[in-house]
């Protein structure tokens, strides 16, 4: 056996015998470590998560707050019949539905039993008053039991199946004195809350609220939400959430300890699903709720991160020992070296796969090779990133310029569009024409027959103005019922007969109402063929005029802005 043999033999035994004898002592430290580090962690991140879910939730309630107290509303609450007190109340009411973050409001009067509410379409303009309350529908109960509970103010989320919406209510006693005059209050979008508060990026981490009573009102799957039930039955809370009733005790002791001291986190570690969490409990006393967050610390920080500690420890002893310098330049410290400058041309985004030596063996090979995959991964990550930033930007503009209901152009999509079609005509010297549709008595097809009607209605008008149009024609909802059509390449002939093919397009059609009754639905359109001197003003206007000529002819007809008596005065 020659000495180069012994003394490897001597250095494997004696790096093995040094890293087994270090290997307890530093696994505890290391638990110790991790345990101290997710203690601070936990309270730095529910202190941040708690500022971040109470700014946008703290100005609504200042604003309800400030509704609750107006005094023009609180007059009207106590004789809402006065014509002058009711006109000033629905200024009020307007006011701040425009300062609310989602633009709505409602108002519950307690002695009149009335309910008012807009929402961010101006869509209940003139109508505010929605509907009677009763102590005998079960849906008005939420109102009543809040007038009951004299909380000043209250929190709750709410789900609504028929629209597919789900809200956090923030509801604000109205008061005069002692006296309770109902209850006001806005709501902010659940889905979008969430995505906003609870979604974390980083895994190992789940975050959920809880109120007063354990009752979860915030968390990233719905399903476990306890949605605002006053009829009763089971409660989804904090409780579903742990394995062990002693966790579950320990969660409420320490949201028993904080509404009652000081302190800003408690922390305790709990079971969840049979896996050993560390549960950080913070009070956000603002809106009486409770943060509990769970973080899983062998995710987040697993102790085999520290075996590269380890490795780092035995390639040192192993260097100091045995003085293998020549094999440590040529099988790691080059290597390593070389793979520095590849993470540095990673992260500048200029990698190239031959920058790394060929040579080495064993745990060196194989973190080449791993570090090969990984800058695969991230190079590809990026771009799939930045596409979907591409993609998510392109959808985003989308939704700026397409009406939801209808999915034609909106306002704001059509405007850019008939602009880029002023300016090619005059680039090309080429005609186009505008026709205006509004649905005939809209508005008692909604009273009669419901909203849900209506929306059908509008669909029907828009897939009737589809399937007239040329591919290269568009369409949009203008706003409410009413519809705007570009036609290029256009003439008087051309505008009418496509006019009259939607109207009769739509006419041909019925709708069924929840009672099965046909409901009919008609149109009245309005066109023109603009000109090089017309601006967009004048194509709207004069395309108006022409549907006004249609209403006042009868309604279910068309009318042509060119074909207009002109010793007649302007329609208005």
């Amino acid at each position: 056996m020659n000495l180069r043999l012994r003394f490897v033999i001597f250095t494997a035994a004696l790096v093995i015998g040094a890293g087994a004898a270090a290997w307890v002592p530093m696994r505890q430290l290391a638990e110790n470590l991790i345990e101290q580090w997710a203690v601070r962690y936990a309270e730095k991140q529910v202190l941040y998560n708690k500022v971040r879910t109470l700014q946008p939730i703290i100005r609504e309630i200042a604003l309800a707050r400030q509704f609750a107290d107006s005094e023009p509303l609180k007059q009207w609450a106590r004789n809402p019949d006065n014509e002058q007190l009711n006109t000033q109340a629905m200024a009020v009411m307007e006011k701040f539905r425009q300062h609310f973050a989602e633009k709505s409001y409602f108002v519950a009067l307690l002695n009149a039993e009335r309910y008012y509410h807009n929402n961010k379409q101006n869509e209940f303009a003139g109508q505010q008053y929605r509907y009677t309350l009763s102590r005998s529908n079960e849906t008005d109960q939420w109102f009543y039991s809040l007038v009951e509970q004299e909380r000043e103010l209250h929190l709750n989320v709410n789900s609504n199946a028929a629209l597919g919406v789900s809200k956090l209510w923030i509801d604000v006693l109205m008061r005069d004195g002692d006296q309770v005059l109902g209850v006001v209050g806005t709501g902010l979008d659940l889905t979008e809350f969430i995505g906003r508060v609870i979604e974390q990026p980083e895994p190992g981490i789940t975050s959920f609220f809880v109120d007063h009573e354990g009752a979860i009102q915030i968390y990233r799957d719905q399903s476990m939400i306890d949605f605002s039930n006053h009829r009763g039955g089971p409660r989804k809370n904090l409780d579903l959430m742990f394995d062990r009733d002693s966790d579950r005790a320990a969660i409420r002791e320490a949201m028993a300890e904080l509404a009652s001291t000081d302190d800003r986190v408690i922390s305790r570690f709990v079971e969840v699903e049979g896996k050993r969490f560390l549960a950080s409990v913070a009070h956000l006393p603002e809106v009486g709720w409770y943060e509990i967050m769970l973080m899983d610390l062998k995710v987040l920080l697993p102790l085999s991160s520290f075996g590269e500690i380890v490795l780092v420890y035995l390639a040192v002893l192993v260097v100091a020992l045995a003085l293998f310098l020549l094999a440590l330049e040529h099988y790691l410290l080059n290597p390593l070296q070389k793979l520095e400058q590849a993470m540095n041309h990673v992260r500048e985004g200029a990698y190239d796969d031959k920058e790394l030596p060929v040579q080495g063996k064993g745990e060196v090979a194989r973190l080449l090779e791993h570090f090969r995959e990984m800058a695969q991964s991230v190079i590809s990550a990026r771009e799939e990133l930045e596409h979907k930033v591409q993609k998510r930007t392109e959808a985003l503009d989308r939704l700026t310029k397409i009406d939801p209901l209808t999915e034609l152009l909106n306002r704001r999509g059509m405007t850019e569009r008939i602009e880029a079609e002023i300016s090619r005509s005059d680039r090309e010297n080429n005609c186009f024409g505008i026709i205006w549709i509004d649905l005939d008595l809209f508005k008692s097809i909604n009273d009669q027959h419901g909203h849900s009607v209506g929306d059908q209605a509008l669909k029907l008008v828009s897939n009737s103005i589809e399937s007239v149009l040329r591919p290269y024609d568009c369409a949009a909802r203008w706003g409410g019922d009413e519809f705007l059509v570009l036609i290029e390449t256009c003439d008087n002939e051309l505008l009418k007969s496509v006019g009259e093919r939607i109207r009769e397009s739509v006419d041909q059609h019925r709708l069924s109402s929840e009672s099965g009754d046909p409901v009919s639905i008609q149109i009245s359109a309005g066109g023109y063929v603009a000109n090089d001197r017309d601006k967009l003003a004048d194509l709207l206007f004069k395309a108006d005029q022409a549907l006004y000529a249609a209403k006042h002819a009868g309604r279910n007809c068309f009318c042509n802005y060119d074909e207009l008596p002109r010793d007649t005065e302007t329609l208005t």
